[in-house]
């Protein structure tokens, strides 16, 4: 299935496209070198699929970028004013 070896998720190949761009998306702001870019997605969707038309839906309702700030930065309010917030922690503990 694609996907499952590169991001430990099942998803169709738009799905996988995508997130592909979320990948590199975190490399270029974050600069994060492509193995802890695809680590940090497979954690944050670890128990996810991307097959469903809802699921999918899920998926391509934010950008890359917004989705590489959720991912790198969890749940913390990186679109706040003032300094960008701590990242998660990786690999996760």
């Amino acid at each position: 299935m694609p996907g499952m070896k590169e991001f430990g998720v099942p998803a169709t190949d738009e799905a996988i496209a995508y997130i592909r761009q979320i990948a590199d998306e975190m490399a270029t702001l974050f600069g994060l070198d492509p193995a802890e870019a695809q680590g940090r997605i497979r954690h944050f969707w670890t128990g996810e699929a991307f097959l469903t038309e809802y699921a999918l839906l899920a998926l391509f309702h934010r950008t890359t970028q917004s989705w590489a700030k959720q991912i790198y930065y969890g749940g913390r309010p990186w679109w706040r004013d003032g300094p960008p917030p701590e990242p998660e922690p990786y690999p996760p503990v």
